[in-house]
């Protein structure tokens, strides 16, 4: 295999050093004086170098560049994935408070309420339902009155319960919410929901 290539590449030398283009630059080599083979030689080697440089320049730029787009695409796969999370979880949470609107649309408000705040991370034993009070009320609708007090809870599960309210199945709308702080170290605190719930008039 050795001798095969050795063959070749003097097959190969031979018949470019027999070549009339060859010829003819070995001539006008030998033609130059010695100072002008000296410039000759220092410039190919320069141009040796700068050609050397600009191969490696080339192949560093090329490896910067897609080393930036596996960046790129890595932070958007990342921001899809956590899009993603948080549209699977914005469903879970309307599927819970879904169910919890259409088991609570026949029977009275403190099963409905009680259902929001099981899905809220709030223990139904943590909340206090006041006596419904007579509101205003028209030919289709009536409106009833009151409290909802929950105790040692956070702040994040008040804003669930809220939200859950608003947005169920049953129309509730939110009159006030007070809120009592405490000196605790866990960051729990007391709060009081005031609500006006509406019910269709049967005919």
């Amino acid at each position: 295999m050795g001798n095969k290539l050795k063959e070749a590449w003097t097959s190969f030398t031979d018949r470019i050093t027999q070549a009339g283009w060859f010829q003819q630059l070995k001539a006008k080599w030998e033609e130059l004086d010695p100072q002008s083979r000296l410039y000759l030689k220092a410039g190919g080697g320069v141009a040796a170098v700068l050609l050397t440089f600009t191969l490696v320049g080339t192949s560093l730029w090329s490896v910067h560049k897609l080393k930036v787009e596996y960046t790129e695409k890595q932070e958007l796969l990342n921001t899809i994935q956590t899009a993603y999370e948080e549209l699977r979880r914005l469903r879970d949470s309307t599927s819970g408070a879904a169910a919890a609107g259409g088991a609570a649309t026949q029977g009275g408000w403190q099963g409905y309420l009680e259902t929001l705040a099981g899905t809220s991370g709030i223990d139904k034993a943590a909340m206090t339902i006041s006596s419904e009070k007579s509101g205003a009320a028209t030919d289709t609708a009536k409106e009833s009155l009151f409290d909802v007090s929950i105790k040692h809870v956070g702040i994040k599960q008040v804003i669930r319960l809220t939200h859950a309210i608003e947005s169920g199945n049953r129309p509730v709308k939110l009159r006030n919410l007070t809120i009592e702080t405490q000196s605790d170290p866990q960051g729990y605190l007391n709060a009081t929901l005031s609500l006006s719930g509406f019910a269709l008039v049967s005919k």
